[in-house]
This record gives structure tokens, C-alpha cells and sequence, in this order.
């Protein structure tokens, strides 16, 4: 009869723990796919956004690390452009312009699903359709609540990313920084700084002309 009643409290204790467990893998879905849909709504109502940024990757074969500091603006969530002190990567969302400032060799291209370049709005929009999302932490960080969200493949893909780490500003439903980690396990930290979305930006922003004297490679044939 002891045994009955042991036996008992161990299958109340454990359908009591699979509840807990479900309930809050729930909440956690919920929480996750609201702090999406906010991070969306905020992008979708942005015209113009123009930001300084920090971008360290690191090699996991060597260990070793590079950064890179420049500017980033974007308009209309199709385009945007990069400006580093090597490079200058420019698209108005249906043709690509490479610069590189120290080859002065400027490559135009079709944008192409796939590419290889993390374009905003696929990170907005696509990748919430295809990837799992994880809420992974909620911190605070100069009396600011920032969550951290991880954004994994439903199944195997041409993706050339195995994972994404987004951080979220509650306050503002922005992204500062983001983390990408492709299929060698080399990451890419890219943090968000002195954002500005009032200023307009120009169309003319986002297309390129090669300074003279460069050499073009066009390949949109």
C-alpha cells in the first residue's frame, strides 16, 4: 500500500512538472512572438534610419578576431547602405554596388535570394517564417530591459547562417546588436549605435557611381 502511494506521488509530482514545463514553453512562445511583431510594427512604421555600427567577427578555426566600424542607413526597409573605411556596400533593393576602397574595384550586381548578404528586412520578416524563435535572456542594461532572442532553422536550408542572436530594446523595439554564426561556427557581432530615425534620407543615397579610374565588374547579365 506504501508503495502504491509512493508510486502515486512520483506520477503527481512528475504530470505536475510536465505542466510547468508546458505552461511555460508557452508563455515563452507568446513573449517571444510579441517582442517580433512589436520589433516589425516599429521597423514597418520606420521611413528612415541612419546609425553607426560595430561589426567584430570572429574565426573559430584560429580564434582569431577582426572589427570594423562605419555607418549604416537604411530606407524604406529595401534600402540600405554600408560605409566602412575599406568599403562601400550600396543597394536601392533590386541592384547591389560593391566598393572596395583599397582595390578601387566596384562590383554590380542583381540583389539575389540567398546571396550570402544579411538584408534587414529578411532578418525582420523571412527569417521569423523559417527560423525557431527562443527568448534567451531579459537583462537590464543602463536601466534599460533588453531582450536577447535566438532565431534558429526549422529544418536544413541554403541558408548559409546556422543561427541568429538578436537583442532587443523593450523601451524602443529596436534592434542594438545581433550576433550571425554561419555553418563553420565563425560569428559575426554587429552592434547598433547613435540611431537616428527623423533625418530624411536622400534616393540618391542608395545608388553608387564609380569614382573614376575604378574597375567595374558588372554581373547582372
Amino acid at each position: 500500500m506504501k508503495q502504491n502511494r509512493n508510486y502515486f506521488k512520483i506520477v503527481s509530482s512528475f504530470i505536475v512538472a510536465v505542466v510547468i514545463l508546458t505552461y511555460i514553453s508557452q508563455v515563452q512562445a507568446i513573449n517571444v512572438n510579441k517582442i517580433i511583431k512589436k520589433v516589425q510594427n516599429t521597423y514597418e512604421d520606420m521611413d528612415n534610419l541612419s546609425a553607426s555600427f560595430v561589426q567584430i567577427e570572429t574565426f573559430k578555426l584560429t580564434g582569431s578576431q577582426t572589427e570594423v566600424v562605419g555607418k549604416l542607413y537604411v530606407k524604406n526597409g529595401n534600402s540600405y547602405r554600408f560605409e566602412t573605411e575599406d568599403q562601400v556596400f550600396v543597394t536601392d533593393g533590386k541592384t547591389v554596388w560593391t566598393y572596395n576602397l583599397l582595390s578601387k574595384q566596384l562590383i554590380i550586381d542583381n540583389v539575389r535570394e540567398n546571396s550570402g548578404a544579411l538584408i534587414p528586412r529578411d532578418m525582420l520578416f523571412k527569417y521569423p517564417k523559417t527560423h525557431f524563435a527562443t527568448l534567451i535572456s531579459e537583462e537590464e542594461v543602463d536601466g534599460r530591459a533588453i531582450y536577447q532572442v535566438r532565431l534558429d532553422p526549422k529544418e536544413e536550408s541554403s541558408s548559409f547562417l546556422s543561427a541568429i542572436k538578436i537583442w532587443v530594446e523593450e523601451d524602443t523595439w529596436t534592434i542594438c546588436k545581433m550576433e550571425t554564426i554561419d555553418l563553420n561556427g565563425n560569428s559575426r557581432v554587429f552592434e547598433i549605435r547613435d540611431m537616428d530615425s527623423k533625418t530624411k534620407l536622400s534616393d540618391s543615397l542608395f545608388m553608387y557611381s564609380a569614382p573614376e579610374g575604378s574597375d567595374v565588374m558588372d554581373m547582372r547579365k
